[in-house]
């Protein structure tokens, strides 16, 4: 089988967690693995399945994923699709729960005919430092309502369970 993780990731933290599903995916033996960025797939003809990865702004995945869905809706319509995001809200059941029913679902709604044969939510990871201050601001301010640490580097993946 030929798998394609298509992912897009801000900062790189998207980008790591499709690499270490590429990986666990890669051990179990029989599965052509490709892994890319989603800016640069041209095609996904080739492929049986495909996995998509977003880092989530704004309560939805990038806007280069959902364009990717626009794009390609019939192709995926008619292959084996996984979807996953990384969100810092995504750091419990309940905020793995949240980002897949109500952040996964701008694309899960819009395009029907793609019925995912999974769909999962990652913590996220940022590192302040690395943001220009305007990004700082917003996301302390976002992040103050839901209790994680606003400075420094906070990383809320769980690697055993992604």
């Amino acid at each position: 089988m030929n798998v394609l993780i298509a992912y897009s990731s801000g900062y790189g933290t998207t980008r790591e967690i499709a690499e270490k599903i590429a990986g666990v995916l890669g051990e179990t033996g029989g599965l052509k693995i490709t892994l890319q960025s989603i800016d640069d797939i041209e095609d996904i003809k080739e492929f049986d399945a495909v996995i998509v990865g977003s880092s989530v702004r704004a309560e939805r995945p990038l806007a280069n994923v959902r364009d990717f869905f626009a794009r390609n809706s019939d192709k995926l319509a008619k292959k084996k699709v996984a979807i996953f995001a990384v969100c810092l809200t995504a750091n419990s059941d309940v905020g793995r729960d949240k980002v897949k029913n109500e952040y996964i679902s701008h694309i899960t709604d819009k395009y029907p005919a793609i019925i995912p044969i999974s769909i999962e939510a990652f913590g996220g990871k940022i590192d302040f430092d690395r943001l220009n201050p305007v990004m700082q601001q917003l996301m302390r301010s976002v992040l103050k309502k839901t209790g994680v640490e606003t400075s420094g580097t906070v990383d809320t993946r769980d690697w055993e369970f992604i």
